[in-house]
């Protein structure tokens, strides 16, 4: 293809690739200082959420990482401080961040069960008000360890003051089967996107799920900025699966943009997709 040509595509093409090799994944998202983010979804929100943290503290910012779910002690390992919310007052929370810069803050652990509640709301709010200037890192709902799911009725729990919506999905979702053992709750999924127990997941039913009102944008309040995470892109061996669905999302109006990225890896973001 010609140079001319190349130009006449990208013309026509809405999903544009920013030079996201040499951008960290807060970069990509654009996350700055008093953000309150939110990730739903599945395929890698809690790796994401910790990474988010260090690559803050990194950049000379402060992180408070939480949910308003529940988290898995193996999880609660990766931050290097934690403070239960039974003990969270302005002054211990001030005093986590003043040693460490990233904390965690879990409510109480389940008896035997290996698992911390999810914050209130109310400390949420706190959390805001004792720390203008901290990113607050919300995990906002579980997936059972699946790349895809649809909410329950119950979820996300989105606090008012997010800034940023993140829905997640796992690359690795893409040619699975619509069932339970790759996709949490797949009837609800089924039924806001119409896609048939058993079919291949496309891209057009990803884009359609995250898309949705009562998908990926259920409970994102009015102000909020959505940006879209398909994480473990590495294990497609073609991107075009990743970017076709970024270009559907990118008709919502809704969505900011779209993120390609591999989480894991040191360069972690593999695309900017915007209009």
């Amino acid at each position: 293809m010609s140079p001319l040509s190349h130009r006449r595509q990208a013309a026509r093409d809405p999903v544009i690739a920013r030079e996201a090799a040499e951008l960290s994944l807060a970069e990509a998202l654009g996350i700055a200082a008093g953000d309150a983010v939110a990730l739903v979804g599945g395929g890698g929100k809690t790796t994401a959420m910790f990474r988010l943290a260090r690559e803050i503290v990194g950049h000379g910012g402060s992180a408070l990482t939480t949910t308003t779910t529940r988290i898995f002690a193996a999880q609660i390992a990766l931050a290097p401080a934690h403070v239960i919310a039974a003990d969270a007052t302005r002054e211990r929370i001030e005093e986590a961040l003043g040693h460490h810069r990233q904390v965690l803050v879990v409510g109480n652990m389940d008896d035997g069960g290996g698992r911390a509640a999810g914050v209130s709301l109310d400390l949420f709010t706190s959390l805001r008000a004792w720390c203008p200037q901290t990113v607050l890192l919300n995990e906002a709902d579980g997936s059972r360890m699946r790349p895809f799911k649809a909410p329950a009725d119950h979820e996300p729990v989105i606090p008012v003051e997010t800034t940023v919506v993140v829905p997640v999905v796992g690359a690795d979702i893409f040619g699975k089967p619509l069932d339970a053992e790759h996709v949490h709750r797949p009837e609800r999924v089924g039924a806001l996107t119409g896609a048939s127990p058993g079919a291949a997941i496309t891209p057009e039913i990803v884009a359609r799920l995250l898309a949705h009102p009562e998908g990926g944008r259920r409970g994102v309040p009015a102000h909020a900025r959505i940006v879209v995470l398909v994480n473990k892109a590495e294990m497609l061996t073609d991107l075009g699966p990743a970017r076709e669905t970024a270009e559907r999302l990118l008709r919502e109006p809704a969505i900011d943009s779209v993120v390609l990225a591999t989480v894991r890896r040191d360069r972690p973001v593999l695309a900017v997709c915007r209009r």
